[in-house]
C-alpha cells in the first residue's frame, strides 16, 4: 500500500520538476539566423564567431567597433586585411550592421 504523503512528495516533486523545465525553455532564446550577408564570414570565423587558431574571434565583440571595422576593410582602409575587402566590398550599410548585430549578440 502507498503512502498518502510518499505520492503527495513524489506528484510535488515532479510537478516542480516540470515546471523548472518550462521555465529553463522559456528563457531559452533561440539564435538568431546567420544574416545571409555573413555566410562568407562564416567560413573563417565560424558560424559562432569562435574559430580557432590565427584568425580573430569576433564574438561579443561590440557591434558598433565590428561595423566600424567592416566598414575599414570595405574601404579598404586596413593594411592586413588579407581576403576581407574583397569579401565585403559589394555589401550595403545594413548588411554590415546586421553582420555585426549577429556576431556581437554571441555570447
Amino acid at each position: 500500500m502507498r503512502s498518502p504523503l510518499l505520492v503527495f512528495a513524489l506528484a510535488s516533486f515532479l510537478t516542480q520538476a516540470a515546471l523548472t523545465q518550462g521555465a529553463i525553455a522559456a528563457e531559452a532564446k533561440p539564435p538568431a539566423p546567420l544574416p545571409a550577408a555573413a555566410a562568407p564570414c562564416a567560413n573563417c570565423h565560424g558560424t559562432d564567431g569562435r574559430q580557432q587558431g590565427a584568425i580573430p574571434a569576433i564574438a561579443g565583440r561590440p557591434a558598433v567597433a565590428l561595423a566600424e571595422k567592416l566598414r575599414q576593410f570595405r574601404a579598404d582602409a586596413v593594411a592586413d586585411a588579407t581576403v576581407m575587402p574583397r569579401l565585403i566590398k559589394g555589401l550595403t550599410e545594413g548588411e554590415l550592421d546586421a553582420i555585426a548585430g549577429y556576431f556581437a549578440a554571441i555570447r
